[in-house]
């Protein structure tokens, strides 16, 4: 196939998937030079107005996202009245056809990555208000080089709590496995439609030998009453972030923390560059209360051998005042405090007891 679109800017190629109202083909867009995925509306939708309006409606919420998990949309245009967007191209299946495909279990620990991966972009349409309302696996995309999971097809998605309709009342669009009682009933919109969905698609992706903690997660999300749910994917993404996936029974493990590690600040000028490490500080410390500390020892040592030689070149005999004064005399004894500090307030007490 060589069709082009929009002024001979984008060259289609072959056939990638098609769905009920547009098929999606692989392109190439020939003025920035990269490949693309373009979903062009269906030749028999093209006079449905309603359809018409959602497939544009798709393109303007699609756009104003931006998340690692979640396909970007780059452009939209119109073809012989065929309305159509482009958007990045994902190479790899859908987790639809991994699910479909697969001989065994997917291992515990790559199903709880994919369903965080899924909470992460879904966390952020709803952080911008946006429901999406169609989640399942055949609109999950699996990058092939790294297994990087990818939200697309937005065409039902409806901001929270909006009361305008796409459709008539009474007329229900979606997969039915998938939606919530509530969307069932086209009754009110919530991140808990989502949230309901991704309870669902968990239950297909995880081992049916699951945890206690893995079962009480899904259930919740399984509940009929929405404000019995979870909040909204973030919520959901924050409790599945505790299940250790490689332990048989579900080992709960802490969420890491979000915000930026610590940075260590080089130091800088002249005024700082040269300061010792604190490590330094408290060892020149040390060393200076020794030294203080060892020099009154000294002092003391003179003194004591000064006070024995006075005592010692008397008379021999003392007189009945002299007595007396020696009986009131402190003793000669020198501190033995092993603490540097202690020692030196000692000292002093010894010398000004002398002194007296």
């Amino acid at each position: 196939m060589n069709l082009q679109l929009a002024g001979e800017r984008y060259e289609l190629k072959e056939r990638l998937g098609h769905g009920g109202m547009a098929t999606v083909y692989s392109a190439w867009d020939l003025k920035l030079d990269r490949q693309v995925a373009i979903k062009l509306l269906a030749d028999n939708f093209a006079g449905d107005d309603e359809v018409r309006k959602r497939f544009s409606r798709e393109a303007r919420l699609a756009a104003k996202l931006d998340h690692p998990n979640i396909v970007q949309v780059f452009d939209v245009g119109e073809e012989d009245g065929r309305p159509f967007i482009v958007m990045e191209q994902v190479d790899g299946g859908t987790l639809g056809d991994r699910l479909d495909g697969r001989q065994r279990s997917i291992p515990r620990s790559e199903a709880l990555r994919l369903l965080c991966q899924l909470c992460e972009g879904l966390g952020h349409a709803h952080a911008k208000k946006l429901v999406h309302r169609d989640i399942k696996p055949q609109n999950l995309l699996l990058r092939e080089s790294d297994g990087c999971l990818k939200i697309t097809d937005f065409g039902i998605a409806r901001v929270a709590e909006e009361t305008t309709r796409l459709t008539q009342a009474g007329k229900v669009i979606g997969t039915e496995r998938y939606m919530a009682p509530e969307q069932l009933a086209d009754g009110k919109i919530t991140p808990a439609v989502d949230v309901f969905a991704c309870g669902v698609v968990a239950d297909e992706l995880l081992p049916q030998a699951r945890s206690p903690e893995v079962r009480e997660i899904i259930e919740r999300c399984l509940r009929k009453e929405p404000a019995e749910r979870f909040a909204d994917a973030r919520s959901l993404g924050e409790a599945l972030a505790t299940v250790d996936g490689e332990g048989g029974n579900g080992v709960v493990r802490r969420i890491r923390s979000q915000e930026p590690p610590t940075r260590v600040v080089a130091a800088r000028g002249p005024a700082t560059a040269d300061w010792p490490a604190p490590a330094e500080i408290a060892k020149r410390h040390r060393s200076t209360i020794g030294r203080v500390a060892a020099v009154l020892v000294a002092l003391a040592l003179v003194a004591g051998g000064v006070l024995v030689a006075t005592d010692s070149g008397g008379s021999g005999t003392p007189t009945k005042s002299d007595g007396a004064k020696q009986r009131t005399r402190p003793p000669t004894v020198l501190p033995t405090s092993s603490d540097p500090a202690e020692q030196a307030r000692d000292l002093a007490d010894f010398f000004r007891a002398q002194a007296r």
